[in-house]
């Protein structure tokens, strides 16, 4: 990852970087505010929801790198992620 802009590989690099970097933020807010004060004007929706949003995106713009840097052992771990984000994001969505 470059600090720049100068290719696609290096735009999805900072969009798979921040989203999971704006995840791991809202996940520790969950876990160590209270909820009484994480609820307070609509930020626990905001923050459930970054959890839950992040890994959808983040997960295909690594896809893609991997693909186009040509490491195919990390492509198939980035497509098994995948299907899991896939799978288990509806289900915890249905449960809330």
């Amino acid at each position: 990852m470059t600090f720049g802009f100068s290719t696609l590989t290096d735009l999805l690099s900072w969009v798979a970087a921040v989203a999971l970097g704006i995840k791991v933020v809202a996940t520790a807010i969950l876990l160590i505010a209270p909820a009484d004060r994480r609820d307070q004007h609509g930020w626990g929706a905001i923050l459930w929801w970054s959890t839950k949003i992040t890994p959808i995106l983040a997960v295909p713009c690594v896809i893609w790198v991997a693909w186009h840097r040509g490491m195919r052992d990390a492509l198939w771990i980035f497509v098994a992620v995948m299907l899991f984000v896939v799978v288990a994001v509806p289900l915890k969505v249905r449960q809330r």
